[in-house]
């Protein structure tokens, strides 16, 4: 990729786990990618060229409170695709302040008729999350075969909520709440602006945030609308195009630094 031009450095690195990070569920980790991870975030503190990392991710908060343990991540991260926020450095966890009492009734109601008409034993929540629904389908069902079921459900309440499918989910979100508000609170928690954080995501529900930041990355498998708006495509797949991203990253602060010096 070509060089960028920054007016300011990265300060943060925001990466979607699933599809980013790791192939999601059914897949293990990379410990060369763990490790680096922790390299970097570790150097961070050091060396003005090198960003934090963190995540912004549809994963519930433990899940992302173990993800921080396991990369010596120190700075907030978005769980809930944006509406939860979890500070390792207090160990606060918060809700975005639009998902108020309101948001509260809204879901609850709709869990009860998600589960008297969607749940059975293929069928069942997520735990673990608290600002939207997750339902885990599994053989011989399909999120495909539930979508339409799922839609109507949906509909009933006036475009409040969107609905997701990935490979195993079907997910119930608040349209008002997204990654990209999620970034945005994240920029007021840090103190850091989206025009010193970069991102990388693989799926639509990325774009939101990742034309907030300065420098957006895709994987080879990332969708073509993600592709579409980035400035860093890896010619890999998830985690091995991540850390391309993050060594593509560094050398733009790099670049920066040596121009403004010399």
């Amino acid at each position: 990729m070509s060089q960028q031009v920054l007016e300011k450095p990265i300060r943060l690195l925001v990466f979607d786990i699933d599809g980013c990070l790791s192939r999601g569920s059914f897949s293990h980790f990379s410990l060369p990618m763990i490790e680096r991870l922790r390299e970097v975030n570790q150097r961070a503190a050091e060396d003005r060229c090198v960003p934090f990392i963190t995540v912004c991710t549809g994963r519930p908060q433990p899940y992302v409170e173990c993800f921080l343990q396991m990369t010596a991540g120190t700075m907030p991260a978005l769980c809930e695709g944006g509406t939860v926020l979890f500070d390792p450095r207090c160990h606060g966890v918060y809700l975005h302040r639009d998902f108020g009492i309101r948001e509260e009734r809204l879901l609850e109601k709709l869990r009860h008729e998600v589960e008297t008409e969607l749940v059975n034993d293929f069928v069942m929540f997520e735990p673990g999350k608290v600002t939207h629904l997750t339902l885990l389908v599994i053989e011989p069902y399909s999120p495909d075969q539930l979508l339409p079921a799922a839609l109507e459900i949906a509909g009933r309440y006036g475009g409040e909520f969107v609905v997701e499918t990935t490979r195993i989910c079907v997910h119930f979100l608040f349209k008002h709440l997204h990654k990209g508000t999620g970034v945005a609170w994240l920029s007021e928690r840090t103190g850091i602006g989206p025009d010193q954080m970069a991102g990388m995501g693989d799926a639509r529900a990325d774009v939101s945030f990742l034309q907030m930041v300065r420098l957006a990355g895709a994987p080879a498998n990332a969708h073509d609308d993600v592709k579409a708006i980035a400035h860093f495509v890896s010619g890999k797949s998830d985690a091995e195009g991540a850390l391309e991203f993050i060594d593509w990253v560094i050398t733009q602060n790099r670049g920066l630094f040596a121009a403004t010096s010399s």
